[in-house]
């Protein structure tokens, strides 16, 4: 399992739902999720990423990591704030992106129980970025060409500077 690069069409496909008596038990999967989610550095990553379209996400870092399977956005709150996002498969991409302050998410645990959680602030913002890969949406879908093609550009003159030291 890798993680996908911004080019790769299957991240703007629609994920299909975890079917637990079917696909059987998700662990394996998550566990290497967390693998490229730690050794990317990243807060959050979604099962399509990884190249397997199935209703998955996962965020969090060393000290909680929430999985939701099969997550389905129950509200969000009415206050909405731009801030910058980055995304694992736009490595060193920077946008601008508005996104809602609180979300509710229903979704189901490792073992298939459902649980109801509201997240805030930052969580909430990766939550619903995840979500959005889960339903073949990408970040740079979120903004207008003019921010993708500066950030781009911003992205490309640091690479260079990188490599010049």
């Amino acid at each position: 399992m890798q993680l996908l690069k911004e080019n790769d069409p299957m991240l703007l496909e629609v994920s299909e739902a975890w079917d637990f008596e079917k696909d059987g038990d998700p662990a394996e999967l998550v566990k290497d999720m967390v693998r490229i989610l730690t050794e990317n550095g990243g807060v959050g990553l979604a099962a399509p990423q990884c190249g397997l379209l199935k209703r998955i996400f996962i965020m969090g870092n060393f000290t909680k990591m929430v999985v939701c399977i099969n997550p389905t956005i129950i509200s969000v709150g009415e206050k909405s704030e731009i801030d910058v996002e980055g995304c694992l498969s736009f490595p060193d991409l920077w946008l601008k992106i508005k996104r809602p302050t609180s979300c509710i998410i229903k979704y189901q645990t490792l073992t298939g129980e459902f649980r109801e959680e509201e997240f805030t602030g930052f969580m909430a913002r990766v939550a619903v970025h995840e979500w959005d890969h889960l339903c073949g949406v990408t970040f740079n879908q979120r903004t207008g060409d003019m921010q993708i093609k500066m950030a781009k550009e911003k992205r490309e003159k640091d690479r260079k500077k990188k490599s010049r030291q």
